[in-house]
């Protein structure tokens, strides 16, 4: 097994991966572009999804809305649809963002016991939660306190995100580390890329992901966040006519 298998094989391991919502993911960093089946199958095979596997999840994302697919003799091509696309392009300004979400900070929210909960909102007590600062400011009926001292006790940030998410923050933050990346052929680079933006995506789609990174700078999830952005930014996008050739 050479290094490329290697890594792409300890991505694969970190989780259990839901294949229709890889293909998102793929779509999502195509950026609009077409593939062929056969391609799609290429990429996929080599992170171990199954052709069947990969039809299914094909069938489900057509039903769904959010692809579309054309046919040429035994040939199908796919692509986001319009939905899908802006659907997508929506969630992945937060994907490939360098800098922290809300940069103004987060602040605790005290309302009555039983008190709605603001949008962006992540539940701490019965009547506390924590929220952007930019949003707190527009909340009403509600007494903000801001951290004096950064960062907040452990004990806090472990409630905001689980110990399972942290561990696998800095996994891929190891994982992420590998020179060899950049000088790999385009498959297996293309297959290491999917996997670590699949990662992440699911990570950085979570409030309570960038509060953790926002209160705790030199944190797991601040450090994942810094090296797979850096790494995404100095690679190509996943795209057919490199990794089909």
């Amino acid at each position: 097994m050479n290094s490329a298998e290697k890594l792409i094989e300890e991505l694969v391991a970190l989780e259990p991966i839901k294949t229709w919502s890889l293909i998102v993911t793929l779509f999502g960093d195509m950026n609009g572009k077409e593939i062929t089946g056969k391609d799609l199958g290429l990429l996929l095979g080599r992170v171990g999804i199954k052709t069947e596997a990969m039809r299914v999840a094909l069938h489900r994302l057509r039903k769904d809305g959010w692809i579309e697919s054309t046919k040429s003799g035994r040939e199908v091509t796919y692509r986001l649809s319009s939905h899908g696309l802006s659907e997508t392009r929506a969630a992945y300004e937060d994907v490939y963002r360098q800098d922290a979400k809300y940069p103004e900070g987060w602040v605790i929210c005290w309302g009555r016991q039983g008190f709605a909960a603001p949008p962006l909102s992540i539940p701490i007590d019965k009547a506390l939660v924590l929220m952007p600062a930019s949003a707190a400011a527009k909340a009403e009926n509600v007494v903000t306190l801001k951290f004096d001292d950064y960062p907040p006790p452990e004990w806090f940030s472990s409630g905001l995100v689980q110990d399972n998410v942290l561990r696998q923050a800095s996994r891929i933050f190891d994982l992420a580390a590998s020179a060899e990346i950049h000088r790999m052929q385009s498959l297996p680079q293309a297959a290491i890329r999917l996997m670590l933006l699949h990662h992440w995506r699911k990570m950085a789609l979570r409030p309570a992901v960038w509060a953790h990174i926002s209160l705790n700078p030199k944190g797991p999830l601040a450090l994942c966040h810094g090296r797979v952005t850096d790494l995404l930014s100095a690679l190509p996008n996943l795209s057919p006519e490199r990794f089909s050739r």
